[in-house]
């Protein structure tokens, strides 16, 4: 019993269509495929975003917490012990504030530096304004009286998190990259 030529033709165009729908990408596969990495192209882009944020946040706190370090250095490298010449740094507002210290050597503080978080990074200090940070000859901060202070950290924050700066029982200034309320109560 052999099959006729059609019968073979028949048969084989069968074969070979099922083969090609095997092989062909239907609507539904590359809708869905194109859906997954809509998502992780997503992720992506506000990972990176949010990262950003985060970087600007702990480079303004960072830069913040070295002039608070410097201050502090100043005043026990010159061991001053007149509340008027001693370093120290103020914080006006959630924006701004200054740097007191003897930049020239000469013994005596210099003109205060005024700094500004910068205005793209939506970067701000909390509350409540002044602050005030002084440093006596042991460099331990000081309050307007000359007496020993234990100061609460400061939290610079923004819409991804929050950075701390805490200062430890000798004074030393410690950045906290990524700072809990917690913080705030020790």
């Amino acid at each position: 019993m052999g099959l006729s030529y059609g019968q073979l033709y028949n048969c084989s165009m069968s074969q070979l269509t099922k083969n090609q729908n095997k092989s062909r990408i239907s609507l539904t596969d590359f809708l869905i495929v194109a859906a997954m990495m809509a998502a992780l192209g997503g992720f992506a882009v506000v990972t990176l975003l949010k990262g950003g944020r985060n970087s600007e946040r702990s480079a303004s706190a960072l830069e913040l917490a070295n002039y608070i370090q410097k201050a502090r250095q100043d005043s026990m490298r010159r061991s001053t012990t007149d509340l008027s010449q001693m370093a120290q740094v103020k914080i006006f507002n959630r924006r701004s504030y200054s740097i007191a210290l003897d930049g020239d050597g000469d013994g005596n503080l210099d003109i205060p530096l005024v700094k500004s978080l910068p205005d793209a990074a939506g970067t701000e200090i909390e509350g409540p304004f002044p602050k005030t940070y002084i440093f006596d000859a042991n460099g331990v901060t000081v309050d307007a009286d000359g007496k020993s202070t234990a100061p609460q950290p400061i939290f610079v924050k923004n819409n991804s998190g929050r950075s701390a700066i805490r200062f430890e029982a000798d004074g030393k200034v410690v950045l906290v990259p990524s700072a809990t309320r917690s913080l705030a109560s020790r």
